[in-house]
């Protein structure tokens, strides 16, 4: 049997620390989540949790990466499919399969605390930053003859997905995801159309 190396361990340990985290902020939300909870979830000591995550704070950038890790996991492969594939692919990759889906109910609650924790927030913005340019990027490339209008239009879809994830995580008897992909679908049409 091969003896795995210390750092492998360690970022397994890690990786494990933060699976624990993401299904504890799914089901409670961030307010909710402690150090002691994490460590009980994990079956670590408090002093194993304090080891990788020095502070709370440490720990949601942490799990912001992670969370983002992941979602380019859910994404994988559309990179290489067509301008109008790749943007159906990215908004079905944004928008909850389900309303119990651990990954959007992460992004949720860490969207949620960048309204009072600046180093959430900034992680949030630039996130956006990135999203809205690619989003506009791929607008235009579908639809040439609104070039100028892709880039407010690329804020206005996000803002859509938004709202659809939110409506689909605390209210999926009003909006359920297949609802919610084909509101979504209905506004990629009326941008090709334009």
């Amino acid at each position: 049997m091969a003896v795995r190396p210390a750092a492998t361990r360690v970022l397994d340990r890690r990786g494990q620390l933060l699976d624990r985290l993401s299904d504890a902020i799914a089901e409670t939300g961030i307010e909710g989540v402690s150090i002691r909870d994490l460590a009980a979830r994990a079956n670590v000591s408090i002093g194993t949790v304090q080891y990788h995550f020095a502070t709370k704070t440490d720990l949601l950038v942490c799990a912001w990466h992670h969370a983002q890790t992941n979602l380019r996991v859910r994404q994988g492969g559309i990179a290489e499919l067509g301008p109008r594939e790749q943007l159906i692919g990215r908004i079905e990759a944004l928008l909850p399969p389900s309303p119990e889906d651990r990954l959007s109910r992460l992004a949720l609650a860490m969207s949620t605390r960048a309204t009072h924790d600046r180093r959430i927030a900034e992680l949030h913005s630039e996130h956006r930053r990135e999203s809205e340019v690619i989003f506009a990027r791929l607008l235009a490339r579908t639809n040439r003859g609104r070039l100028a209008e892709s880039r407010d239009a690329a804020a206005e879809l996000l803002a859509l997905l938004d709202g659809l994830s939110m409506a689909v995580l605390t209210g999926p008897t009003r909006v359920s995801p297949d609802r919610a992909r084909r509101i979504a679908r209905d506004w990629i049409r009326a941008w090709l159309a334009g």
